[in-house]
């Protein structure tokens, strides 16, 4: 007789989110059903139900997961760069995000809203959370290279990150139809420079 046999497979929440995470974004939510969730995972439905009590609620886990990962790579640019610096290389994140092998599923965050919105209110609240988290972010990463000259002062930074965020987010979304890197960088170079501050005229 085999020792440990029928052990059931040692449970890691953050392996389980990113093998549901892969799924939802896959398939989708509803496409997506509790018996693909232990197929891919290896899990018992008996481990699965100690976290969480349905599929939904395995759902919003693995969303915030995925939202919980990008809000703080974007806050550790925030803290550890300087903000020009800070600003290049978020939108060549996306732009290598976009181009790259996995960019034509686009964003997790857009799959959920568009599946399950309206109608969902967790899953608004936590589209709400991840919008509004980088957004103000962005915000902070402006307002500091505002104060130190680097960044125009003639606009609002909210009002400037909320365009750099709608320009990410449809960024993601061009990633669909497999956009060239370089075209992507190039419209990244003209956004830089179009909140650069202007240089100082000495013309009287």
């Amino acid at each position: 007789m085999k020792k440990n046999a029928g052990r059931p497979r040692e449970f890691n929440p953050t392996d389980f989110l990113n093998v549901a995470q892969a799924l939802f974004w896959e398939k989708g939510y509803r496409a997506t059903s509790l018996a693909d969730l232990r197929e891919k995972s290896g899990l018992a439905s008996a481990s699965i139900y100690k976290l969480y009590p349905d599929k939904h609620a395995i759902f919003l886990a693995a969303l915030r997961q995925y939202m919980d990962g990008g809000l703080r790579r974007l806050t550790q640019r925030e803290n550890e760069l300087e903000p020009e610096t800070a600003l290049t290389q978020t939108l060549d994140f996306f732009a290598q995000l976009t181009a790259g092998p996995d960019g034509s599923r686009g964003c997790f965050s857009i799959a959920a809203a568009s599946e399950l919105l309206p109608g969902d209110e967790a899953v608004r609240e936590l589209i709400e959370y991840m919008f509004s988290g980088l957004i103000s972010r962005l915000t902070r990463i402006l307002q500091k290279g505002q104060k130190k000259g680097v960044f125009r002062n003639d606009y609002d930074a909210g009002v400037m990150a909320e365009g750099l965020f709608m320009m990410l987010e449809g960024m993601r979304l061009y990633g669909k139809v497999k956009p060239k890197i370089e075209n992507l960088r190039r419209s990244n170079a003209f956004f830089i420079n179009s909140v650069l501050a202007l240089p100082v005229s000495n013309d009287k």
